[in-house]
């Protein structure tokens, strides 16, 4: 199934949304411009301008010349033009918001009319160098969780990756960097949990030899023989292009792709949920979803385990409660560019973090480890989880 007739286009494939940023972006240069003109020479306001209008053109002109990434998976030409550009144009937005910020501090402590852009740029690029430290440096988070469905003094550990977004800003590093976390932390289980493509994988020559280096450092993890394996769930980005060639993806790398299914682990009980799941119908009783249908249809025997539900978006449907005992999803980046109180997409669940939940149920929303568009993150650093699973 193609995902981009199934689930249409993302909003940065429309050509109106790059209409308008490059309106905004001309629009806040010239701003800067006309604020602190008046306080520099003419070689700094021209310096100014071109580099803004450079920064612009590479963002414009990556595509044109060459593939998202070489052979080897590490930085292309046109992967370098792309995060130039976003991180000029974040360094703008900021050297603007800091701009008027200090303008409006200086009507209260009086602060010499030239130091402010320069203070305001200077702070801007302190930001932006945080964002990308944020994006690039993954982090575990660790916490536990007491169940009477092991038995005392039993402890299963498990990983959880979400987000990698393996496409034009990523790069094969950070994905090793990922392996390697999640191998230090010695798990029994390992789940991601979507959107671990995102992108044109391909199914020939032209494009697939790209991806290889991605499929090699995941494939360690598994080949690193977690005992319970390595499983996955589709996200949204896994159908923009072709999930045909997305699942083929995963699968090269050893990862079981769960869609609308269950796997009997033993001790734990697997269910996967597909992306959009929660929103369709389920063939068999059309008053539910598909994803409630299959956790309302545990057996006795299944109940007994522990559910461990996978579903790449944080959505909580209410018959569901009390019928899995955590449920472990990705989607929002924790805001990633800005942390919100909600989450960014505006899908009803938990933005981020650990939540209990009524009828014994536990829900953990990851940031991700990957990112979308800008290489950078702002107070949502990027994590893999480690949940440690104990017997009372």
């Amino acid at each position: 199934m193609s995902g981009r007739g199934a689930r249409g286009r993302r909003f940065s494939d429309r050509a109106y949304f790059w209409a308008a940023f490059a309106s905004v972006m001309l629009s806040v240069h010239a701003c800067i411009y006309v604020m602190t003109a008046w306080a520099f020479p003419g070689w700094l306001k021209a310096l100014w301008l071109s580099a803004g209008a450079s920064a612009l053109c590479a963002s414009a002109s990556a595509p044109l010349v060459g593939p998202p990434r070489n052979g080897t998976g590490r930085v292309s030409l046109r992967s370098v033009l792309q995060r130039a550009g976003a991180v000029w144009n974040f360094v703008v937005l900021f050297s603007a918001a800091y701009e008027i910020l200090l303008l409006a501090i200086s009507h209260i402590h009086a602060m010499p009319p030239r130091a402010l852009f320069p203070a305001a740029l200077c702070l801007a690029l302190l930001t932006c160098l945080y964002g990308l430290f944020e994006a690039w440096n993954v982090r575990s988070v660790f916490f536990s969780l007491q169940t009477r469905k092991l038995g005392p003094g039993e402890r299963l550990r498990v990983v959880q990756i979400s987000d990698l977004h393996i496409g034009p800003f990523m790069n094969a590093g950070h994905v090793a960097r990922v392996a390697r976390a999640a191998l230090a932390a010695a798990p029994d289980l390992v789940v991601i949990t979507g959107d671990t493509v995102d992108g044109v994988v391909g199914d020939g020559s032209d494009t697939l030899p790209f991806y290889r280096p991605f499929v090699r450092e995941l494939r360690a993890i598994r080949e690193s023989g977690p005992r319970m394996g390595v499983w996955a769930v589709p996200g949204n980005h896994e159908y923009y292009e072709s999930f045909k060639e997305s699942a083929r993806f995963i699968e090269s790398a050893g990862i079981c792709l769960l869609r609308g299914s269950k796997a009997d682990l033993g001790a734990v009980l697997l269910i996967g949920a597909d992306d959009m799941d929660h929103a369709t119908p389920s063939d068999a009783d059309r008053s539910l979803s598909r994803s409630e249908a299959l956790i309302n249809s545990l057996s006795a025997d299944e109940e007994k385990k522990f559910v461990l539900l996978l579903r790449h978006r944080p959505v909580v449907e209410k018959s569901t409660l009390g019928k899995f005992d955590l449920q472990l999803s990705g989607h929002t980046h924790g805001g990633q560019l800005v942390s919100l109180p909600s989450s960014r997409h505006r899908i009803p669940g938990w933005p981020k973090g650990i939540l209990r939940l009524p009828c014994g149920s536990n829900i953990y929303v990851s940031n991700g480890a990957g990112f979308v568009g800008p290489p950078m993150r702002f107070f949502a650093p990027a994590e893999i989880v480690v949940i440690d699973l104990t017997g009372k």
